[in-house]
Formats: C-alpha cells, structure tokens, sequence
C-alpha cells in the first residue's frame, strides 16, 4: 500500500459514512468513519516514509521499501504488517507537527468504533454525532496535509460534509429497518458467543487438570522432557478455545447472511434493495460483536489463545471444502471486523510480459525468473479469527479490498 492507496480508500470509506448519516443509518455511519480514519491516519504516514507504518517485526514492508524485495528470505510484500490505530495516531501528531485538529482523548470513541464498540454510538445519537464528527475533521486535516483535491476527496459532499445537519437534511437515501435488526442479532450472538467461552474456559481447566495429572506418564515417553509436554498442553488449550470460537463465529455468519437474504440482498444484485456496503457492514457487525464478546468473557489465563493465530489450531476453509473458495490462498488482507489478518481465495491466470521483445522470445527481460507474470484474482476473503466471510465481488470491492494483483514470475 501507498499514500494514494490509502487516501482512496479514506475517502471512499469517509464518503461511505456519510452515505449512512444521509440515510439515518447512524451505526454504519460510525462503523465507516472509524475505518476511514485509520485509512487517513496510514495515508499521512506514508506520504512522510512507508517506514512509519511497519508494524514491530515487521520484515516484508520494511525491506521492501528499502529495496531488498528480491533477496532470498524477504516475505511477500502481501504478508506485511502494520501498526494499529492508536500508534498510528500518535505518529501522526508527530508528522503533522501541530496540525492535528484533535487529541487523542478526542479520538478514542473513533478508535473504540474502529474496535468493534461502535454500539456504545448507536444508543446515544449525540455520541454517535461527535464520533463522525471528529473523523470527518481529521480527513479534511489530512486532505489538506496531503494537498488532495478536496472535489476528488469529498466528491458530492465537498460543501457539506462539514456539517451533518446538511448532510442529513439532502434528498434521502432508500432506508430500511436492516440497521436494528442488524445490532438485535449481533447482540444475540454476542451473548452465545459469552456462553461458549465460559464452557470452553471450563473444558480447557479439565483438560488442563487430568493433563498435569499424567504428566509423569508423558514424561517417559518423551524421554523427560518437560517443554514438550507444555507445549502440547498449550496447544490443545489454544485448540479447544479456537474451536469453540469459530463453531459460534462461523454460525453468526450462517445467521448473518439468513438476515440479509430476508432483507432481499442478492450478492451481484446492483439493483436489489440491500446494497452491498451495507451487507458487508452487517457481517462485520456480527463477527465483531462475536469475537468482542468471546474475548472479553475468556479468562485472562486463557486469551493467549487468541493472541497469535497459527494455522495448526486456526479454522481455515480447504479447497475440498467449497468450490467457492477457489484453490488458491494467493494473499492475506487486513479484516475489517477484528485485529486478525485474512485470506484471500481465488484463482490464478497466466499473464504475459509487458516488455514486446520478451513476449515474442527476441531476449529476455530478466523480471520473471521462475516462470511467466501471473495475475492472482481474489473471489472470497475469510478471516481465521473472527470467521468473517465476504464471498461476492462486490463484498470485496465494498470492503476496499484489492480483487486483482498482478505478479512477475
């Protein structure tokens, strides 16, 4: 990602939540613009170094950026990661050198929403109003920090978005009574969500008690050693807990798609009367009230399970599982529901160079070493956390996710 990466994606996501506000849809007007803001936030920091936003650890962009893509060793730049909101925050004010228009106790309740607490706005309209706010003035001050056109930021909102009222006040946009009914089984699922880790912390404290019981009996057949036994303690806890997450994710995400297919949404349907920024913010919704409710009922002994998802104890789809899916996990992406980072299926296509000589074997161009440019096309994206399944083109695209990468050898 780049700095005119980013601002598109801020201003797509800042237009989207005003979108909302328009058609009184306050909770996904909250939901956009935390987003947004953590899109503007990344776009101020890039355009000063992409360094700045290399997480901790972090090897693919790092060294990317300085130039050593190609070394042996270096991720894919697909597998890099970056830093969270509030440090994002934090940079910023340094970058902007006094320009940021608020502190980051103003921010908070933006930061909170970007964090799946976006509920707390929804039931008290004046807070849910100072959200939005505060992430509408932190786009306009990073639009001017990066001297964006305010006509391609804001596009039909350019002379209103400053105001809510205005913004509220133009030609109404089709509202339906989705938006409750979408916090009503949210809510629902979070309280089966809270359930599951109250009995997945009970089994993983029996599991962990006949287990210590037997250990000398492990340690003969391990030859004594007592790191191993742990660490196979430690994997079956962190399996019981994932399992018992994503058996209540997944079916919030069954129940999720019921509730939008009742509501009339058809995924490639550009007509129906659901749109499809609309359906992913539901699934967002309910996957983040999920995953919130599970975290914050896990006894703290037990969120490490949490912590570090690792692909021998994480739910991830195979391609036996649904054709849907496509063959190839060919890129990961951020999840706009939760922490974690997902997967995008799809398949692949055998491209051709650019360079003319080397597409009629004059000479070769030396850019694609191990085989023929490739383009990895993105059809589903899940998340191996919070179960979050976007499975339309037009999901990914109303979650800003890039559906086509095109790659050298």
């Amino acid at each position: 990602m780049n700095t005119e990466r980013f601002t598109d994606l801020a201003s797509q996501m800042m237009r989207s939540a005003l979108d909302s506000w328009r058609g009184g849809n306050r909770l996904f007007a909250v939901l956009h613009a935390g987003m947004g803001s953590e899109f503007c936030l990344k776009a101020v920091l890039c355009h000063h170094d992409p360094l700045l936003i290399a997480a901790h650890g972090d090897q693919a962009l790092r060294f990317h950026t300085l130039g050593f893509g190609g070394e042996k060793g270096v991720k894919p730049l697909e597998q890099a990661r970056t830093i969270g909101m509030a440090e994002a925050f934090k940079d910023a004010e340094i970058v902007m050198q006094g320009r940021m228009p608020v502190t980051f106790e103003v921010f908070r309740p933006v930061m909170e929403a970007r964090n799946g607490i976006a509920h707390l706005a929804h039931h008290n309209p004046a807070t849910a109003e100072q959200v939005v706010s505060t992430a509408l003035r932190l786009a306009e001050a990073i639009r001017k920090e990066l001297s964006a056109s305010d006509a391609d930021f804001w596009k039909g909102y350019a002379h209103a978005f400053h105001d809510l009222k205005k913004v509220a006040a133009m030609p109404a946009i089709l509202k339906i009574g989705l938006e409750q009914a979408a916090e009503d089984l949210a809510q629902a699922e979070a309280v089966e969500a809270a359930r599951a880790a109250a009995d997945a912390a009970k089994g993983t404290a029996k599991t962990a008690t006949d287990a210590l019981a037997r250990i000398p009996l492990w340690d003969d057949a391990l030859g004594g050693n007592d790191i191993v036994v742990r660490h196979a303690l430690s994997i079956a806890r962190r399996s019981a807990v994932s399992a018992a997450l994503h058996t209540t994710a997944m079916r919030g995400q069954r129940v999720a798609a019921a509730l939008l297919s009742s509501y009339g949404y058809v995924p490639g349907d550009s007509n129906g009367q659901v749109a499809a920024s609309d359906a992913v913010a539901v699934k967002c919704l309910v996957a983040r009230y999920v995953e919130s409710a599970f975290r914050v009922a896990l006894p703290s002994d037990l969120k490490f399970a949490l912590s570090e998802p690792s692909s021998d104890v994480v739910w991830r789809p195979q391609s036996y599982e649904s054709a849907r899916y496509g063959t190839y996990l060919w890129r990961w992406e951020p999840c706009p529901a939760c922490p974690a980072w997902g997967d995008l299926y799809g398949h692949l296509e055998h491209d051709v160079c650019v360079d003319e000589e080397c597409r009629a074997g004059g000479s070769y161009c030396g850019e694609h070493d191990e085989g023929p440019p490739t383009v990895a096309h993105a059809q589903t994206f899940t998340c191996p956390v919070c179960c979050l399944v976007l499975d339309a083109e037009e999901e990914l695209e109303a979650a800003y996710m890039e559906r086509a990468t095109r790659y050298e050898g």
